[in-house]
């Protein structure tokens, strides 16, 4: 299981072998020595990384981290590691800095990628647009609906084949095409090639006569699409791509897809169904050790501390079966649906920790752990997609333990 510990050396081991390749691997860790020595003077915690001096051809082993920086908050070493990359685009230049930043996104791997993205805030695909903005400004009144149609498909595209596989997301966005026509005829103007295998100039190619179709049809046309294969990813247990896709995509053609009328939202699980299943599962878990009206007691009195910090929990509460042969009711109240993902995310993470707290050292021992292995497989992935980080409350509660 991944940490934070072992993605910031991953991710500053990838850098230098970057750098190495293009210079040596001498003058790389010469300069990401220096960088994180300057670096080092605001961010103190990145004093537990060593660069080990070396004239070896072998750059695996050269780099350690103490795990010690795992106690420090993922969102903050992920800043420090922004901060590192923007100062080696800064000495770069814009264009080679959008290349650097792309190969360390292929050669970092998927599984890294999403734990910098997802635990620790480097949004890697983020910079790479930000890069291309700054370097192209593009007039919005200018563009095409058909350009706006294929940079959609094609960031589309991408993130299924980040999930996936490049013969997957093909056929996966041209059967959904395919499927649609029967509504949407325009959509016959779409071809997706496969460039392996064929002599095409373009992966997504669209004809100019869409251009004549009205946006919002179009629109509607790509909400659909999105739609439809956002949920083809979920059903087979894959993150939503609706974040991802936004990240392929610059402020310019995400404003014209909105005048489109384009929804670029998850089809997943609302926050409402999300926090009844956790309490019915924290419910069960708790009972097993103790009684059902006793989980339901401890969920509450959580419930209520929480609500000091997050207003909009005061809307949940379990209520006890009143009669024999009942069952609790778990009430969700308010619009709790509307929160951002960010309340979201804590607002979750700090009941686990309250709820561990609450439960005593003997009784907490491997709850987060029987907590997860409990979760519907859409419910994990879910609460994995909006950043709950299982680890990072283990650490908290085990740092607890020790101060006590």
């Amino acid at each position: 299981m991944l940490d934070s510990a072992e993605v910031t050396r991953q991710f500053i081991e990838t850098i230098i072998d970057i750098i190495g390749r293009k210079t040596s691997q001498e003058y790389a860790v010469v300069t990401i020595q220096n960088l994180l020595k300057k670096l080092g003077m605001t961010y103190t915690f990145l004093r537990e990384v060593e660069i080990k001096n070396t004239r070896s051809l072998e750059l695996e082993g050269i780099i350690t981290v103490n795990d010690t920086l795992n106690s420090i908050h993922p969102k903050e070493i992920g800043c420090s590691l922004k901060e590192l990359l923007t100062k080696i685009m800064n000495s770069l230049g814009k264009n080679a800095g959008y290349f650097f930043i792309r190969e360390t996104r292929e050669k970092i791997g998927i599984e890294y990628d999403t734990f910098l993205l997802k635990t620790m805030d480097v949004d890697l695909t983020l910079m790479q647009s930000t890069l291309i903005v700054e370097n192209k400004s593009i007039n919005v009144l200018e563009i095409q609906k058909s350009d706006v149609i294929r940079r959609f498909l094609k960031a589309l595209l991408e993130s299924v084949e980040k999930q996936t596989s490049k013969s997957f997301a093909i056929t996966c966005l041209h059967q959904h095409i395919d499927k649609l026509q029967s509504s949407f005829p325009f959509l016959s103007l779409i071809v997706i090639n496969d460039l392996r295998y064929t002599l095409a100039s373009d992966e997504i190619a669209v004809q100019s006569d869409i251009n004549m179709i009205e946006p919002l049809t179009l629109g509607q046309a790509l909400t659909f699409l999105l739609q439809e294969i956002d949920k083809t990813l979920t059903d087979l247990g894959k993150h939503s791509i609706v974040s991802d896709l936004k990240t392929h995509l610059t402020t310019e053609y995400l404003t014209k897809l909105k005048e489109m009328g384009v929804a670029i939202a998850s089809q997943g699980i609302e926050y409402s169904a999300v926090y009844s299943y956790i309490i019915k599962i924290m419910v069960e878990i708790i009972s097993r050790t103790s009684s059902e009206k006793n989980a339901i007691a401890v969920v509450n009195s959580v419930l209520r501390i929480i609500e000091m910090k997050y207003e909009f929990i005061k809307s949940i509460e379990v209520e006890p079966a009143t009669n024999q042969g009942e069952t609790y009711r778990i009430i969700i109240g308010g619009n709790l649906d509307v929160i951002s993902e960010t309340d979201a995310r804590r607002s979750i993470q700090f009941f686990l920790e309250c709820i561990t707290k609450s439960l005593g050292e003997k009784i907490s021992q491997g709850f987060i752990q029987e907590f997860i292995n409990s979760l519907d497989k859409k419910y994990l992935l879910k609460l994995e997609e909006i950043g709950v980080n299982f680890h990072m409350i283990e650490l908290h509660k085990e740092m607890l333990t020790k101060t006590e």
